[in-house]
């Protein structure tokens, strides 16, 4: 559950007085939306390397109707990111000719690119293959099969994106009612390459700053006629003196920046350099034929980059549509055009809404490489697209892992699986079935319940359990789930782990205390990553939150009840029982372990402390400070005296900036008996994150017990 505090919304979200990129855009407050980062698994490439698995950042703004038959897919460009309702502001919006009232707005950071979804980064160059448009394209239909969306209303996109817009109808024919391109050839042209080698050699001798900066300046004269820099600069001088068109390409490059990532760049302009949609189908009237009475081509005369010719040429190859966008912008005319944009976009959906999906299958020259594809997308998704097509019948895979403990959360995460596979076989389900190939316990011959409900679901086998940690990550795994605790054997499987490339997910606050900034780095390095909801506070998303932002931005404070057992205990003092006594109580019910010492004395807390100001402030947990008090005898009876007097004692975390360090403590805290802290009962937890963006807002859930760490753990295999 989140709540909010000081005038903030339920979601965590700035207060109304803060616009968002979509509502600048004109997109009403109402309208639903998307922003997330998703898991795809066994991606191959064009190169022949596969993939364990990729994230994708993708936004969705609007709803996906009943039919799924309302989406439009924008693709963006070289720069671009998944916000399309900011950079198309006056082409998406309310009352726009991309209406999200109307249509669901999909965009996703390009495969390779630098805003959430995997590609290579200046801190780890070799995260990814060498990639093409091909692949980019391959991916989006991945995300549109785990949106169970079979047969988006349109696809469109400008300069890269026109591209890969190219690229997914010539390898997903079936899956195209319209498409609308901008600016885009069919095949990289010389001039392309040229304007590329350049951008290349600049990287390459200015580095990832002034390179970067440089490379970007020479796209902006290319995406630019002069007849648009003399008209809107000519000869005029700033204040300072100099040029303003000097000025201008030195902002464009300094922006780009501070936001972009010169590795990914590289990567990009790599993917289109080797950009040929007939490579493989017999030429390119042959791969886009199969879609031409579907597919419009965009070409705008006096573009520097990809002249209007280039355009027209494969349109007139493929007995497509084309447009000329007249402007005196060049190449940038699909952006800055938005008028004539928008009617050539409104055009193409009103067309688009009149057909029925098309029937003509995948390329023949490409069948068996879409089919690998989409083998594996249903493999790792079950995307059945609601048996809207025969793609849906391909084999299914499921999600293998290895798991490192069958105690509290390792049995609690089993009959979670066992529970979902008993529901999974009386509705469809969008996400993957999983079996626990390997289970490493400390005893294999010692009866488990939860163990034996899961063969009997067929989650996994009677054979499973091993006791060898160095056997766990043998064979074929997708996922580790380490479950034991500790700092030794948990931390040599998590690393052995993301060395071979096999995303983590762990509850251990311990280990991440620890070394989680050195784990976050190796996955990084070899291509996966590691998931923890399940280390801090159990079923509240407080990780993923601060991860992702959504908590806010310029995080000042984090305070928080963080341990379920010291405030079940707690409370049961208030309520009459003796310390010994609520310990017991507390482990009767599951939420205190044999040994209670770490709950007790804060420790725990301070594990989870050091994770959450790592997270928040991106220190090294390690170096993090912390003054602690725990429970004892004494903090009892104090407990049990404010109690008597309408009060109530908690064990609270803070850690908050001080000048330019951090103070960190764990305090028995008296507050009032009306006082939102004093509400947290039971085995609860809450967090407070108090940021510059969005003020203070609350997170509280179940925090104790195995059940409620490993439904966190379950949603990280799942994302």
């Amino acid at each position: 559950m989140v709540t909010s505090e000081t005038g903030t919304g339920a979601n965590g979200r700035p207060p109304a007085t803060t616009q968002t990129a979509s509502e600048r855009a004109g997109v009403a407050s109402t309208i639903p939306a998307r922003d997330e980062i998703i898991a795809l698994h066994d991606i191959p490439f064009d190169s022949g390397e596969r993939l364990a698995h990729i994230d994708v950042h993708f936004r969705l703004e609007g709803a996906i109707n009943a039919a799924a038959d309302n989406v439009v897919l924008v693709v963006h460009a070289l720069t671009g990111t998944s916000e399309a309702s900011s950079w198309w502001k006056d082409v998406i919006g309310s009352d726009r000719a991309i209406d999200p009232s109307r249509h669901a707005v999909l965009s996703a950071n390009l495969l390779g690119g630098c805003e959430g979804t995997t590609g290579p980064s200046n801190a780890a160059p070799d995260a990814l293959p060498p990639i093409t448009t091909r692949d980019q394209a391959r991916v989006l239909a991945r995300l549109l099969d785990v949106l169970r969306v079979q047969t988006p209303l349109l696809v469109c996109g400008g300069s890269l994106g026109g591209m890969v817009t190219l690229e997914f109808a010539a390898s997903f024919p079936e899956r195209v009612r319209g498409a609308v391109c901008f600016a885009a050839p069919a095949a990289q042209t010389a001039q392309g390459l040229a304007w590329n080698a350049i951008k290349r050699r600049a990287i390459t001798l200015g580095g990832a700053h002034n390179g970067l900066a440089l490379a970007r300046m020479i796209g902006m004269l290319s995406y630019r006629t002069p007849e648009s820099l003399e008209r809107r600069f000519g000869r005029t001088r700033s204040a300072t003196d100099g040029f303003q068109v000097n000025e201008w390409l030195d902002a464009h490059g300094e922006r780009l920046v501070a936001r972009f990532d010169a590795t990914s760049y590289g990567a990009l302009i790599d993917a289109m350099d080797v950009h040929d949609v007939g490579r493989g189908r017999g030429g390119i009237a042959a791969a886009l034929e199969p879609v031409a009475d579907r597919l419009t081509g965009v070409g705008i005369p006096g573009d520097l980059l990809y002249p209007a010719e280039c355009v027209r040429e494969w349109t007139e190859a493929s007995g497509a549509t084309y447009i000329d966008l007249p402007s005196v912008h060049g190449h940038d005319a699909f952006l800055l055009e938005t008028d004539r944009v928008s009617r050539i976009l409104t055009h193409a959906l009103n067309a688009a809404a009149s057909r029925e999906p098309n029937t003509v299958s995948s390329n023949p020259a490409v069948t068996e490489e879409v089919s690998l594809v989409t083998s594996s997308s249903t493999a790792t998704h079950q995307s059945d697209v609601r048996d809207r097509s025969p793609l849906s019948k391909a084999p299914v895979r499921p999600l293998r892992i290895a798991l490192a403990g069958c105690g509290h959360v390792g049995g609690s995460l089993l009959d979670l699986l066992s529970a979902r596979h008993a529901e999974r076989t009386s509705r469809v389900s969008d996400t993957p079935d999983v079996h626990v190939t390997r289970i490493l316990v400390r005893d294999a011959s010692r009866e488990r319940p939860a163990l034996a409900r899961a063969i009997g679901e067929g989650i996994t086998s009677d054979d499973a359990c091993i006791t060898e940690a160095q056997h766990l990550l043998d064979g074929d795994i997708d996922v580790l789930v380490e479950a034991i605790g500790g700092t030794t054997t948990a931390r040599v499987l998590v690393e052995t782990a993301l060395q071979r490339g096999i995303r983590v997910v762990t509850a251990n606050k311990a280990l991440l205390s620890e070394q989680g900034e050195a784990l976050q780095t190796l996955a990084s390095q070899h291509g996966t990553r590691i998931d923890f909801e399940g280390a801090v506070c159990g079923a509240i998303p407080i990780v993923r939150c601060v991860r992702s932002g959504a908590a806010g931005v310029g995080i000042t404070r984090v305070s928080g009840i963080l341990n379920g057992t010291s405030n079940y205990v707690l409370e049961q003092i208030a309520d009459g029982l003796s310390l010994d006594a609520a310990v017991a109580a507390a482990q009767e019910l599951g939420y205190a372990e044999a040994d209670p010492t770490r709950d007790l004395n804060g420790q725990d807390i301070e594990d989870k402390l050091r994770v959450l100001a790592w997270l928040a402030f991106g220190i090294d947990p390690q170096t993090l400070k912390v003054t602690r008090r725990g429970l004892d005898a004494e903090i009892a009876l104090w407990a049990a005296q404010a109690a008597a007097e309408g009060d109530r004692v908690k064990l609270i975390a803070t850690c908050e900036r001080d000048g330019d360090g951090f103070v960190a403590r764990i305090l028995p805290t008296r507050v009032r008996g009306d006082d939102a802290w004093a509400a947290v009962r039971g085995p609860f937890n809450r967090v407070v994150i108090e940021s510059e963006s969005a003020g203070s807002i609350a997170f509280q859930g179940p925090g104790a017990g195995g059940l409620a760490t490993a439904g966190a753990v379950l949603a990280d295999v799942l994302q």
